[in-house]
């Protein structure tokens, strides 16, 4: 069953990390439309990188149901907390919100994967003194985890070394 298109959107608050599982049950309720955005990144470890998908808003969902006859099922749902609520009455989300998400693709997933970062490639630094200078990979130091790179310093260009998460890639332009 498919909720009307005019139906309002609601915001809706699950409970600490059980976003997915109110998700789910959620769709196993019928009636719904979900909104579940997720961002996939490359989060850094002290050994490796690691690609996670989480929530783009955590402790939030976005549904679609006619309240008058689910909003009990909605809200004794496992891993739902409450409607998201202003003086008692559940808060609109306009359907523009809902479309931005949307165009996210058919998973809802934003893909932020940091890119290998190679000799010559351009980089912004992001931590440290020198933030907000780009420059040029000059070296990378595996191991270590650490990245020398070309910075435009006092007229002169002047090779620098800081720790490979203390810059972020730049797009190439076309």
């Amino acid at each position: 069953m498919t909720v009307p298109a005019g139906s309002t959107w609601f915001c809706l608050k699950a409970k600490p990390r059980q976003e997915g599982v109110a998700a789910q049950n959620l769709r196993s309720l019928g009636g719904i439309d979900i909104v579940f955005p997720r961002l996939r990144r490359t989060r850094r470890g002290h050994d490796k990188n690691k690609v996670v998908v989480e929530p783009l808003f955590p402790g939030y969902l976005f549904v679609r149901f006619d309240p008058e006859e689910l909003q009990g099922s909605v809200r004794s749902t496992r891993g739902v907390l409450h409607l998201v609520t202003r003086e008692g009455k559940a808060v609109d989300v306009e359907q523009s919100v809902i479309d931005e998400m949307l165009a996210l693709g058919p998973d809802g997933i934003l893909s932020m994967l940091d890119e290998e970062l190679k000799v010559g490639a351009k980089v912004r630094v992001i931590r440290g003194i020198f933030t907000g200078s780009e420059g040029e990979v000059v070296r990378l130091h595996e191991p270590q985890k650490r990245i020398a790179v070309l910075l435009a310093l006092l007229g002169s260009a002047q090779s620098v070394e800081m720790p490979l998460d203390d810059v972020e890639g730049l797009a190439e332009e076309s």
